[in-house]
């Protein structure tokens, strides 16, 4: 990709709420933003690197780990962010910073970096997220598209070829019981 933005979602869709990244962008992947990849179920360095090589920014959604917050409470990190929380912000194996500091030393890094984390409950095996990281999807979405649309405006992009921020639709989710999403603002299951 060169140029553009591309929002990727990290984390392991079977390992509970570390699926968080990948639920949030499959929900992003259905606004369909006019000049935006959505990539997810991405859980190796180097398929990082090749993702968001050449984007003017990156955006990414993942799970956190730590002790300072509540589950289902997001945060936007970046770069500075993420050199002095190094491994304390993700919840399995892809170390962003650490990550980021190979694709400077290869040549393949974003313009823009973000990363938008959801502090998680549960992380063992299994599939569907925790109510409370259920509950922050929405507003991981929300702030993917604000991400977004801040860019395309210093990019000079005119307002009305960007959508909205809003909710997505959920009935998309069909009978997957293992696929947990929002109603009106509540998780399901």
């Amino acid at each position: 990709m060169t140029g553009g933005t591309v929002v990727i979602g990290l984390g392991n869709r079977y390992r509970r709420d570390d699926g968080v990244g990948v639920l949030a962008a499959q929900e992003l992947n259905r606004l369909a933003l006019p000049g935006v990849r959505v990539l997810s179920d991405i859980a190796d360095p180097m398929r990082l690197i090749e993702a968001w090589r050449g984007a003017a920014l990156a955006v990414l959604i993942d799970a956190a780990v730590g002790a300072s917050a509540a589950p289902g409470a997001v945060r936007r990190c970046d770069l500075s962010d993420l050199a002095a929380a190094s491994g304390e912000l993700s919840s399995h194996g892809v170390d962003v910073a650490r990550t980021h500091a190979l694709g400077t030393a290869l040549g393949r890094v974003p313009g823009e970096l973000v990363l938008l984390t959801v502090e998680v409950a549960d992380v063992g095996h299994g599939a569907g997220l925790t109510a409370p990281v259920s509950g922050a999807v929405e507003e991981l979405v929300r702030m993917a598209v604000v991400e977004v649309h801040r860019h395309q405006r210093r990019l000079g992009i005119p307002e009305e070829g960007r959508p909205e921020p809003e909710a997505p639709a959920r009935d998309h989710l069909g009978d997957d019981p293992h696929v947990v999403g929002l109603v009106g603002g509540r998780p399901w299951q």
